[in-house]
């Protein structure tokens, strides 16, 4: 399985990506059209494109008509025995730092579920720390580069959840929970740059966001859950 390289602390930024045309019905796999509003979506584990997320993704981008979406583009297959989260990672980081350095003026929203929330929140934490996500690595988007850009970041099902946090919610109690694959000081420290701008939404038992429980039908139910609050709270910060 390969391994993310460790990158420079200085912000850096990667080449612009293809632009390509908005719709809101068909997946898109790399849509960079310069917006005031643009949305990535990493999907879960063998979920196909676009993802969950799109039940939120769709409410917002007719409340907000010059936005559109992009996915993140990954297996999505088991991160236990396949190189989709490191091909997530850096597939990410890549599309991230090309839009932003494509279109300076827009805001960025960051979706992800299950996998996605951890692809995602390794981008910008830095990512590794087990056998099974490799060694660790640093940020790929940095908070004083691409990430300057993104206004909000929407977890549900996050295999980092970390307990303690302000922008813990669901139905776990703050306090209580933690994701399978707990975040080492340094990687929280580099994902509370981002707190004001974080929701992590975890259900009570839902094995993958907190450990202690193995209740799969917690991790099934964010939609249904919470897909309204999601779609206010992600309206009050663009």
């Amino acid at each position: 399985m390969s391994i993310l390289k460790t990158i420079a602390v200085a912000c850096a930024l990667t080449p612009l990506a293809h632009a390509g045309k908005n719709s809101i019905a068909r997946r898109q796999n790399v849509n960079t059209t310069c917006t005031d509003i643009h949305y990535f979506e990493a999907r879960g584990t063998t979920l196909s494109y676009p993802g969950s997320l799109i039940t939120v993704i769709d409410p917002l981008m007719r409340a907000f008509p010059n936005s559109n979406y992009e996915d993140i583009v990954y297996p999505a297959t088991d991160e236990r025995g396949s190189d989709s989260y490191f091909e997530g990672v850096q597939n990410g980081a890549k599309q991230i730092n090309s839009y932003a350095e494509a279109c300076p003026e827009s805001q960025i929203v960051l979706m992800g579920y299950s996998q996605g929330a951890l692809v995602l929140g390794d981008i910008l934490a830095g990512g590794g720390d087990n056998s099974i996500l490799g060694n660790l690595t640093q940020p790929l988007v940095k908070s004083c580069g691409a990430g300057k850009q993104i206004s909000a970041i929407l977890l549900y099902g996050n295999p980092r959840h970390m307990p303690n946090q302000t922008y813990n919610v669901g139905n776990v109690s703050a306090a209580d929970a933690t994701g399978k694959y707990p975040r080492t000081a340094a990687q929280l420290t580099n994902l509370n740059k981002y707190a004001d701008r974080i929701h992590d939404f975890c259900n009570f038992h839902d094995g993958v966001c907190d450990a202690r429980g193995s209740d799969l039908s917690a991790h099934l139910a964010y939609s249904a859950d919470y897909d309204a609050e999601a779609v206010a709270w992600l309206q009050s910060k663009l």
